[in-house]
């Protein structure tokens, strides 16, 4: 019993001693704590999601029909087009591109009808002097927006012309039933030459039908081979009545002379009158479909499952907490051990009836106590004040934190145990700060490393933690066991070599 108290004393000793350090030093406390706050609170307001205006030189050849469209054109597109005016000279275009002036060069062709009839596409070669790989991902992405804007509108037109040809679709129907009309009656009557006559006005009115009709029904007939037939609208079926109206149409043209009565063929009419009046409720429906709809019949709509709606700061916030403990927890275990040799702390150590996993324990335990202090506050700045969401639970997220901060010190006094000097452990925890920004997910996303890579990334505690964070405050998930695992494994193991690295490093020669 009296061994098991000695064990509890003696790393509580290390508390006061450890947080004594700490508390000498307000200024350093003061700006870890206010510091990362502060740099996220400017970064949230200061960062703007929008996308980014390009200021576009046209070049094109004077006095051509394009040059004159470009500038109306262009300026109904969208603010992220700014129009900095239209020229023929190159050489002049590309020296404002290269001072500055402009963001983008636009070479256009002069000829693009030509282009066109010669069943070539016409290129528009943008231009910029971006040495950002994103900024100029974003520009060619800025580029084909706008062409294809361009071929919608083109598209457009053309389906609006179609349209306006097609309005006398009613007229030619209306006409269609009063030609079988009179048709079915001069037949009644006996009167086989003005049958005849009405039937060729008949035909003539179904094929005008069908013809104006066949374009809408052909961009229709696309869309249901991509979502299947629908009872409502279904092409096949106006097709259906279109070829059976003609058909029959057609096989009343031959109609032969002193036949005693027409009963059969005046039916046959009868049932081309039916057909017209339901082959003019389906085309009507299609009528009123608007040609943008035909040209661009499927759009998307992005919409979070979260409860909250997510600002760039809120997701980074989980991020920043991980990767600010991890550095503090690995920089103050780093330097910890060194002091001790540095000012002879260590050999008093070797000489007293403290050991090595007491000396250790105390000092984790100090070191966690104010890492978890210092969550709390950054914790409670960005939930509270920058509104970051919280909606998991808090004991995961405590959870989350001990563990992050456990694996850490792991780090740092390993580091610290096998440094000689304050500058060597400095350097060291440098390298996992850095590190832990490129492959733990702060801001590119581990699955776009290259596989072997990713072991890097597994073997870093903020990894598991920002997936874990980021899944309790936005998601509102419990944590997940594999990751929540992983975490307490590195630190169990870095305690471990921890351990035994200052067993041999006390051991009395």
């Amino acid at each position: 019993m009296t061994r098991l108290f000695r064990f509890v004393i003696r790393p509580s000793a290390f508390l006061r001693k450890e947080i004594a350090e700490i508390i000498r030093q307000p200024l350093l406390v003061l700006t870890l704590v206010l510091g990362p706050f502060l740099i996220l609170l400017f970064f949230g307001v200061g960062y703007r999601n929008e996308a980014r205006a390009l200021r576009t030189l046209f070049v094109v050849e004077p006095g051509s029909a394009l040059a004159t469209q470009i500038e109306a054109f262009a300026k109904s597109l969208g603010p992220q087009l700014i129009v900095m005016g239209v020229t023929g000279d190159e050489t002049a275009a590309k020296e404002r591109l290269r001072k500055g002036e402009v963001d983008v060069v636009v070479f256009l062709p002069s000829n693009p009808l030509e282009l066109i009839r010669q069943n070539r596409q016409v290129t528009f070669t943008l231009y910029h002097a971006e040495i950002d790989p994103f900024q100029a991902g974003y520009v060619s992405f800025f580029g084909q927006f706008y062409v294809d804007e361009i071929n919608r509108r083109v598209v457009r037109y053309v389906m609006e012309e179609v349209k306006k040809a097609a309005a006398n679709l009613q007229e030619e129907l209306e006409a269609a039933r009063l030609n079988a009309a009179a048709m079915r009656k001069a037949l009644e009557r006996g009167d086989a030459a003005e049958a005849r006559h009405y039937q060729r006005a008949l035909s003539r009115n179904v094929s005008t039908v069908e013809m104006a009709a066949r374009t809408g029904l052909n961009l229709l007939d696309g869309v249901q081979q991509v979502v299947g037939p629908d009872r409502s609208t279904d092409v096949g079926q106006v097709r259906a009545h279109l070829a059976k109206t003609l058909d029959d149409t057609d096989a009343l043209a031959e109609i032969e002379d002193d036949v005693t009565q027409y009963a059969a063929q005046a039916e046959k009419v009868a049932a081309i009158e039916q057909d017209l009046q339901t082959l003019e409720a389906e085309l009507a429906a299609l009528q009123d479909i608007d040609p943008l709809v035909l040209i661009n019949p499927f759009r998307s709509e992005a919409r979070a499952a979260t409860s909250v709606p997510l600002k760039v700061s809120d997701y980074f916030a989980p991020s920043v907490i991980v990767l600010l403990l991890q550095h503090l927890a690995v920089t103050f275990a780093a330097l910890s051990i060194v002091r001790e040799r540095s000012v002879g702390t260590m050999e008093l150590f070797r000489v007293s009836p403290l050991s090595a996993a007491e000396t250790l324990i105390g000092k984790y335990l100090s070191y966690l106590l104010f890492g978890g202090v210092l969550a709390t506050v950054l914790t409670l700045l960005l939930v509270y004040t920058l509104g970051v969401p919280m909606l998991g639970e808090w004991p995961a997220y405590a959870t989350v934190i001990g563990m992050l901060l456990f694996a850490s010190l792991g780090i740092g006094f390993v580091i610290s145990l096998i440094s000689e000097t304050d500058s060597q452990a400095v350097q060291y925890t440098m390298l996992i700060l850095i590190t832990s920004v490129f492959f733990s997910g702060f801001f590119l996303r581990i699955e776009t490393l290259w596989q072997p890579v990713r072991t890097i990334s597994w073997l870093l505690p903020a990894t598991y933690a920002i997936r874990l964070l980021r899944d309790i405050m936005l998601r509102g998930y419990p944590p997940e066991a594999v990751a929540l695992s992983s975490l307490a494994l590195i630190g169990g193991v870095l305690f471990v070599v921890a351990l035994l690295r200052l067993r041999r490093l006390m051991a009395r020669r």
